[in-house]
């Protein structure tokens, strides 16, 4: 009697292994799915930091280029001023300027200095 519950125990083993292989099998699947989607998901999170790097670098430089086209503009503006004034000052067109730079830049016409 002995062996006969030496094999019985042994079945019961083996049930209870055979059971828990599948329910091991059954994790391994459930863990591969979950592992295959955080895969995707950090593959998909990694192509969409890239397209935001492109794109801020993308930004950059049109902001570079922006704030560039904007000096020099800006340089373009006071140079085409300074011309101007030039042009005016060599014309001897008094009547835009201030009244001190139209007497050269001594006393009014007409006035006298006296002193106090």
């Amino acid at each position: 009697m002995n062996l006969a519950n030496e094999i019985s125990s042994m079945e019961t083993e083996l049930q209870s292994l055979r059971s828990e292989n599948e329910l091991l099998k059954h994790n391994k699947a459930i863990i591969e799915f979950e592992n295959e989607s955080l895969r995707r998901a950090l593959a998909k999170t990694q192509a969409d930091r890239d397209n935001y790097m492109r794109r801020a670098e993308a930004i950059k430089s049109l902001l570079d280029q922006t704030g560039s086209n904007l000096v020099s503009g800006i340089e373009r503006y006071h140079q085409s001023e300074r011309e101007l004034q030039a042009r005016q000052l060599a014309d001897g067109n008094d009547d835009d300027l201030p009244k001190f730079l139209a007497n050269g830049g001594g006393t009014p016409a007409g006035d006298t200095v006296t002193e106090h």
